[in-house]
């Protein structure tokens, strides 16, 4: 038997909130042509039933010097590098740029602000982000009458 898959022309609509992200992404133009405020920070995001995790390089930012704020589907986190460079050094190149950072992700679905954990380990932030129960997949068994 052959399936048969009727085409949807709003399947491929994009929402306005997703067309805006993209414009301010794609517009935006840093003071900074490299580094890790640049363009964001390369970042892994894993979902499972019961939350997400996030997880973003940090190299040399000490958990002290982050800041991370939760609301509904949003993280938003503030970091600063500091480098320090001796007095009596010459220096070749200068690509680890000091300074504030700020990034911040929206997730497929709201999560427990209560429940978020952080650490850090081996120069990577890894948080654990549990979904809000009314945003949780529920198993719903049928009973006969």
């Amino acid at each position: 038997m052959a399936n048969i898959t009727r085409y949807n022309p709003f399947s491929e609509v994009v929402s306005l909130r997703e067309a805006m992200d993209r414009l301010f992404e794609d517009s935006f133009i840093s003071s900074r042509t490299s580094g890790p405020g640049a363009r964001g920070v390369a970042a892994n995001l894993y979902e499972t039933g019961e939350g997400f995790t996030l997880q973003l390089p940090m190299p040399g930012v000490k958990p002290e010097d982050v800041e991370i704020t939760v609301q509904q589907d949003t993280i938003a986190l503030k970091w600063e590098y500091k480098v320090e460079i001796p007095k009596e050094a010459h220096v070749h190149w200068h690509g680890f740029q000091a300074g504030q950072y700020r990034q911040s992700f929206t997730l497929p679905a709201a999560i427990n602000s209560e429940g978020v954990e952080a650490h850090c380990s081996d120069g990577i932030l890894t948080l654990r982000l549990p979904k809000a129960e009314h945003a949780r997949a529920r198993t719903i068994k049928v009973s006969a009458r």
